[in-house]
């Protein structure tokens, strides 16, 4: 029987390394292949030419600035230079702490012999929306990687009473906010489980709560100090009027499933709400199954990771809601909600080890081949290597250089693009990989009487520049290039 497990546990390990350097590959080749997106370009070519202080004190009122993520990008463009896959590569090596974090997490609760070892791997990175931040200049993968990270120190620190596990959680929590402040309600959902813990579980007396009390008092303050003027420059000008609020269920858990689908068609009629419901059963299970074990054997259910994480999801989701009700914010959605995801996943982990417990072998192995099976298929059936779904108008980008790079050769040409299509192009420019294109200036409106010898348009853009321009090639239904007119060029010489 030792050699069965020991077998297993070299398997499962092996094939955990496997498919997570799969993934590692799969987002690399994104890295260089996916043109640069909208959002990533004021990375690149705005704030990172600020100084570390500046950055981190937000030079403008604009939410793009993920002050982690800059900084660290910017210390890299230090180091490689101007290149797309430099300003990636913060997110992509963010994956491999997602990995550990991963790796961590399922061996504290299912060990490493578990027959639901792998299905719980792939469970977490079964959302090719999820996967797609790693491989952008954007804040949200690192806060993930983080994020999860942390969750999988306070784990290991409540189940083993680890005073350490508990104080890198709560640094790591700080850290995955400062990398995208959406997290800001994650990290003040860790803080109160870090002085619970002290408060809870830590025998000698009121002393020793107030030693770490102090630590984790003194620590929020200096990091509010820190973020309150970016906040509040945020906040003072409106910058969140570009979302809405929709409820939490709706807005932010509904918005989760949708983009984790990646547009990807079902024969199951109303899959999305099938998946909200089961999360919820899942949420409530564990919530019974706390309540019952509090009954049984009091506060050592504290120590059970079914409890931390359960406590740790509803605790952010809560902190969420009443940010959104308090301070009038909208609620998160998308991409700013992207944390939930491997929250919840861990959560679904505990409620598989509370089952394994009751369940056959057999009924295990065959949910487990479900689980993978499942996850796989969604995945090669949604995976894209040529676009992200968030900014998928950026998809063409590198087709529309090269045809104009074929069709003029070394002649000189101008370009005017769509104000959504812009940002892209501009990093070419400003890395210098476009000296021979002259990219007019950005316009949010359609100027029909700009000089430039090709429009990259929308193709509702049409009707307006129609009388000056004509079609050239349609990149897909939605993105065509336009050249303007020869008669007019003649009249114009």
């Amino acid at each position: 029987m030792k050699t069965s497990l020991l077998k297993l546990k070299n398997i499962n390990i092996i094939i955990f390394i496997i498919i997570y350097e799969l993934i590692f590959l799969f987002i690399l080749y994104k890295v260089f292949q996916v043109p640069i997106t909208h959002d990533e370009t004021s990375t690149t070519a705005h704030y990172s030419n600020f100084n570390v202080w500046q950055i981190m004190m937000y030079p403008d009122n604009w939410p793009n600035n993920h002050v982690l993520n800059t900084l660290i990008t910017k210390g890299f463009l230090g180091l490689f230079g101007k290149e797309q896959w430099v300003v990636r590569l913060p997110n992509l090596l963010s994956f491999l702490v997602y990995a550990f974090a991963v790796y961590r997490i399922i061996v504290s609760i299912l060990k490493k012999d578990s027959v639901y070892f792998i299905p719980a791997a792939i469970l977490f990175i079964a959302n090719p929306y999820f996967l797609d931040f790693f491989g952008l200049c954007r804040g949200y993968g690192m806060s993930c990687s983080l994020c999860t990270l942390s969750v999988s120190y306070l784990i290991s620190g409540y189940k083993y009473l680890k005073n350490k596990d508990i104080w890198l959680a709560f640094s790591l929590s700080i850290l995955a906010s400062y990398a995208n402040f959406t997290l800001l309600v994650f990290w003040a959902a860790v803080t109160i489980l870090t002085w619970l813990y002290f408060l809870l579980l830590r025998k000698g007396g009121i002393r020793l709560v107030i030693k770490p009390t102090l630590i984790i008092l003194i620590s929020c303050i200096l990091y509010a100090a820190l973020i309150a003027v970016p906040i509040y420059k945020m906040q003072s000008t409106n910058q969140f009027q570009y979302w809405y609020s929709l409820g939490f269920l709706k807005g932010t858990i509904f918005s989760i499933v949708q983009q984790a689908l990646y547009g990807s068609t079902s024969i199951i009629p109303n899959l999305e709400f099938i998946i909200v419901a089961f999360g919820i059963i899942v949420v409530i299970f564990n919530i019974i199954y706390i309540v019952i074990q509090f009954r049984n054997v009091k506060l050592k259910i504290i120590n059970n990771p079914v409890f931390i994480t359960t406590t740790v999801l509803i605790f952010t989701s809560v902190i969420s809601i009443l940010q959104c009700k308090i301070l009038h914010t909208p609620d998160l959605s998308g991409r700013t909600a992207l944390f939930f995801y491997p929250l919840f996943i861990i959560v679904f982990i505990t409620t598989i080890f509370v089952f394994s417990d009751i369940i056959s072998m057999v009924t295990s192995k065959i949910i487990s081949i479900f689980i993978t099976l499942l996850c796989l298929y969604h995945l090669a059936n949604t995976f894209s290597f040529k676009s992200v779904r968030e900014w998928w108008f950026d998809a063409n980008t590198y087709e529309v250089i090269n045809y104009l790079k074929y069709t003029n050769g070394n002649q000189p040409v101008s370009l005017k693009t769509n104000w959504l299509y812009f940002p892209s192009f501009y990093f070419y420019k400003y890395t210098g990989k476009l000296p021979l294109m002259d990219l007019k200036d950005y316009d949010k409106s359609i100027d029909i009487n700009t000089n430039a010898d090709y429009y990259y348009i929308l193709a509702e853009d049409y009707k307006t520049l129609e009388p000056k321009f004509e079609i050239v090639y349609k990149f897909t239904d939605n993105s065509w290039l336009l050249k303007k007119k020869t008669i007019l060029k003649e009249n114009k010489e």
